[in-house]
């Protein structure tokens, strides 16, 4: 063989040498690729439940999920009266606790399940009767505070407040709210006093919480708050003398009381409604009027069917995923 010819061989050689380095990385990259798309999506979860820890304060019970990082945003939830629950849905949230069930068996709480459905982490909550419940962000925390209606009122302003900003992270201190539905935006650049506070019930049996705003220029934001209505005046200020809970359930409406108190910079209702019910609101002048009244039910729209057997349930939400609801149903029935 000449010395032409071996340098030709020499050349093949590394080329198909080269070739095959090439086609051994290509393998070992689409090897990798297909590994983690194979991985569940846990594997890669940023975020994950640390621990679960309750306690009692002031008649309420607290629950306190202790997290990797903060979340971004107030999780959503619903409660269920029958049988007593209240789920919170945990998006991309893993679950490092090691276990899928805590015992609590504390106050109105019996236990907490964690579970696990693709991307999302759903906490239930076991109670031994219904509940309210109020969420709100503690730096890497979720605290979940439980109470029935005057219980959760009075611990409404502590459960909500913010936490002082050197214990914040920036995306807790721009979420830690839970999201309202603003009614009319604040234009008063001071302060101002509410005069008055009352309630009346409408011709069609609703319930009508009148309040007097100093101005027209008042804000007010109104949200669903667990099973009750939270409304908010911004920027004002509530006079002793109006600083009271109205018990109202002797007028016959669907609202049972009504509690307001200072919360900050700004005046909170809240309004206790049972039963199964919707609200409005409209403003006249500097009078805000909120209604509640029960949902009514076309009865040419009932059918009569066979018979019903076994244990009723009934829920409380807002703003859920019908995938969410179907899971909640799915878990009660067992199908």
């Amino acid at each position: 063989m000449n010395t032409g010819a071996m340098e030709s061989k020499m050349t093949g050689q590394a080329k198909q040498s080269e070739e095959t380095r090439i086609m051994q990385k290509w393998r070992t990259l689409l090897a990798a690729l297909w590994l983690g798309c194979s991985l569940p999506m846990t594997a890669f979860a940023q975020n994950a439940i640390q621990s679960i820890t309750s306690s009692q304060q002031a008649g309420t019970d607290v629950l306190r999920i202790e997290l990797k990082e903060p979340l971004a945003a107030v999780p959503t939830g619903f409660a269920v009266q029958t049988p007593p629950r209240i789920a919170v849905d945990l998006p991309g949230i893993g679950n490092d606790l090691g276990r899928n069930a805590i015992d609590i068996n504390q106050g109105n709480l019996r236990s907490v399940n964690v579970a696990q459905a693709g991307e999302r982490t759903r906490l239930v909550l076991m109670l031994r009767q219904p509940a309210n419940y109020v969420a709100r962000l503690d730096g890497k925390a979720l605290v979940l505070v439980l109470g029935s209606g005057e219980e959760l009122v009075k611990n409404l302003a502590a459960a909500t407040a913010p936490t002082p900003p050197a214990a914040k992270t920036v995306a807790a201190e721009a979420q830690a709210a839970p999201a309202v539905t603003p009614f009319a935006p604040s234009q008063n650049a001071q302060s101002l006093d509410l005069r008055d506070i009352d309630f009346r019930r409408g011709q069609d049996g609703a319930g009508r919480v009148l309040v007097t705003l100093p101005s027209t220029q008042v804000g007010v934001d109104i949200r669903q708050q667990g099973k009750g209505l939270v409304v908010e005046f911004q920027r004002t200020q509530l006079p002793e003398a109006l600083r009271r809970r109205l018990d109202v359930t002797d007028f016959g409406t669907p609202v049972l009381s009504v509690s307001s108190f200072q919360s900050g910079d700004n005046v909170r209702m809240v309004v206790e409604p049972s039963g199964d019910w919707e609200h409005s609101a409209y403003q006249t002048d500097n009078q805000f009027v909120l209604e509640v009244r029960k949902v009514k039910v076309d009865p040419n729209k009932l059918t009569r069917g066979p018979g019903f057997q076994g244990e009723k349930l009934s829920l409380n939400f807002q703003n859920i995923e019908v995938r969410a609801l179907l899971q909640v149903i799915a878990d009660f029935t067992n199908f």
